[in-house]
């Protein structure tokens, strides 16, 4: 039996649902896309700080290892905020048209050297606050820290 378009209604239904069924794919592959952005969109809103104490909110830390991710909260503010202070300096003599190429390359140096210290207190830091951690909390805050905690591009 065919109908006026002269195809048969089994075959249609099948259509119909062979339709549906990639509808609801593509709703579903697009509510997954969207998800994803807003999420690392969300993220990428949020200061380092910010994520790292969302990252560790979620660990369930006891008292000793609130108190070391603290600690490694304040050397990284302190030693961050001496590091910024004496590069700010160092840019702006490098920037002074009164400033020699020797002493450019010296201040460079300089900048290069003050970032690199502050790389290896932060390291140092970060390792007495892992230690502190479960190997479960530590495997979930390197996650969590790795991959949600790249700066916002601007």
């Amino acid at each position: 039996m065919s109908d006026a378009a002269g195809t048969r209604p089994s075959r249609r239904r099948w259509l119909l649902g062979a339709l549906a069924a990639s509808l609801a794919l593509n709703l579903f592959f697009l509510g997954t896309v969207a998800g994803h952005f807003r999420h690392h969109r969300r993220l990428a809103g949020m200061s380092q700080r910010e994520r790292f104490e969302r990252v560790a909110a979620d660990l369930k830390m006891n008292d000793a290892q609130t108190a070391a991710f603290q600690n490694f909260q304040t050397t990284m503010r302190v030693h961050g905020a001496a590091m910024r202070a004496a590069n700010a300096t160092a840019w702006a003599r490098i920037a002074d048209p009164a400033t020699s190429p020797d002493q450019i390359t010296a201040l460079l140096g300089s900048a290069v050297k003050n970032r690199s210290e502050f790389q290896q207190d932060a390291a140092n830091a970060m390792g007495k606050f892992l230690l502190t951690l479960t190997p479960t909390q530590r495997a979930t805050f390197v996650d969590e820290a790795r991959n949600n905690t790249r700066p916002a591009r601007r």
